[in-house]
């Protein structure tokens, strides 16, 4: 019978970390990168716990528990080198919420035990105690993974912001509640240790508010957690608001310059408007003189006068000519051959400015997106469907795209991407100001950007 008795708490050991390695892939999945790393995460955690438990050290089990986490987070970390700092405090949330769980089904453990005792199951001879111990093995398993699942679940909404970066001030002030949370735990523990050693009985034997007071430690430390979270992520949420608001101010100052050009435009078109009276009176005299040559020659540098003025770029509206315009030069700067088949609505109720913005922004990413290419190119096109008006830009691409599992958009690869990714966010909302959206994907060495806007006729 005894053997039967091992087998069922080996049983439940091996269960309880295995559902617990399980939470903790599902903890850190949408902060990484692939899943093939979540998962590696969790079955590393699973492997250092099995090991300590078998091949039993010198080490008590929140050490083991701190090892299992530690060596999870080294391999996280290998397999995806972003965002470290965010990585430590995920590991050492998920150590302290373990803990919390695993008090909170202790607890839940002892008082179905208690009820057992009051009905004296356990008394009804040793096949009965087996049956009780099995059953509140299984019981504590799972309300330690339903505590720790719960707890999880509730962190995962209160961090919203997950591919943000988490500077190294920003952990030490979410390390600080953690940290007294432990230091608490520290403190009930060598407490406990002492009774014992004094009175050689357990504390919760004598004095069962000793539990009571642990419960209610725990549910504490547990909301004073979810809040450090919930709060970091408020401050996070402002300064990304503060940092579009940027972004948006940044893009009306190119408005107003690509204003600025078009009225320069506009002046020297009067201007040629006025003098292209004296200009074909020349061009008459010249070919009444027969003077053919200094006629061609004439008439060259009008073509090119005009040319300058108005350009290659003709889509229907002067702001969006002079954004492609300026684009083209930039490309063709970088050695980027950009083509463009582009048609502003004109028919249509669309904001120039609100274009401004997609185009700004798609064209400036398309450029950047074209480096390390060795035939860079960006091709842009637009077209109207009924009211369904489309927007598709494609540029030569080098690399792979990771998609955020949340947003759906590009993982950013900037060194400091705090000052980064705002580019298709704003494309994104001006898009779904018109009740649209934007899909992203890659195929053949190109990043292809579709823009979907709905018109009012």
């Amino acid at each position: 019978m005894e053997l039967y008795w091992d087998i069922a708490a080996e049983t439940a050991s091996c269960a309880a970390a295995g559902l617990v390695s399980y939470v903790l892939y599902w903890l850190v999945r949408p902060f990484l990168q692939n899943k093939r790393a979540a998962v590696f995460t969790g079955a590393v955690y699973f492997a250092v716990m099995m090991i300590l438990y078998f091949i039993p050290l010198e080490i008590d089990g929140m050490g083991a528990y701190a090892a299992g986490v530690l060596a999870a987070f080294i391999v996280m970390y290998a397999l995806d080198r972003r965002n470290r700092e965010q990585k430590i405090f995920l590991c050492f949330a998920f150590y302290l919420l373990d803990w919390i769980s695993h008090g909170a089904a202790i607890f839940l453990r002892d008082a179905g035990y208690s009820v057992f005792h009051f009905f004296q199951v356990g008394q009804q001879g040793e096949g009965a105690q087996f049956a009780v111990f099995v059953f509140m093995s299984a019981f504590n398993v799972f309300s330690r993974f339903l505590c720790l699942r719960l707890s999880v679940f509730m962190i995962n909404r209160a961090y919203k912001q997950k591919q943000e970066n988490m500077t190294g001030k920003e952990l030490a002030l979410m390390l600080s509640t953690p940290l007294s949370v432990l230091a608490g735990y520290y403190a009930f523990h060598f407490f406990s240790d002492i009774y014992l050693m004094e009175s050689n009985q357990y504390i919760w034997n004598v004095h069962m508010e000793f539990w009571w007071i642990m419960v209610i430690y725990q549910l504490v430390s547990f909301v004073a957690i979810l809040l450090s979270v919930f709060t970091y992520q408020k401050i996070k949420s402002s300064h990304k608001k503060e940092r579009e608001d940027a972004v948006l101010i940044e893009q009306m100052a190119h408005m107003k310059e690509h204003i600025t050009e078009v009225e320069a435009q506009y002046s020297e078109i009067r201007r040629l408007k006025h003098d292209m009276g004296n200009h074909v009176v020349t061009l008459e005299n010249l070919i009444l003189k027969k003077q053919p040559r200094e006629a061609e020659n004439y008439l060259a540098r009008l073509k090119q006068e005009l040319w300058e003025i108005s350009g290659e770029e003709s889509s229907g509206n002067p702001v969006v000519d002079v954004i492609l315009k300026e684009s083209r030069r930039k490309a063709e700067e970088r050695g980027i051959c950009f083509t463009a088949d582009f048609h502003y609505p004109v028919e249509a109720a669309m904001d120039a400015f609100d274009l401004s913005i997609i185009l700004n922004n798609t064209l400036n990413n398309a450029i950047e997106g074209c480096e390390g290419s060795d035939h860079p190119q960006i091709h842009l096109v637009s077209y109207r469907k009924k009211n369904v008006y489309m927007i598709e830009c494609a540029n030569s691409f080098v690399g792979e795209i990771c998609l955020d599992g949340e947003s759906g958009l590009p993982v950013t690869t900037k060194k400091d991407p705090q000052e980064h990714g705002y580019g298709l966010v704003s494309i994104r909302n001006v898009a779904q100001s018109y009740y649209g959206d934007i899909d992203i994907r890659q195929e053949y060495g190109k990043f292809i950007l579709c823009i979907m806007l709905l018109l009012k006729r």
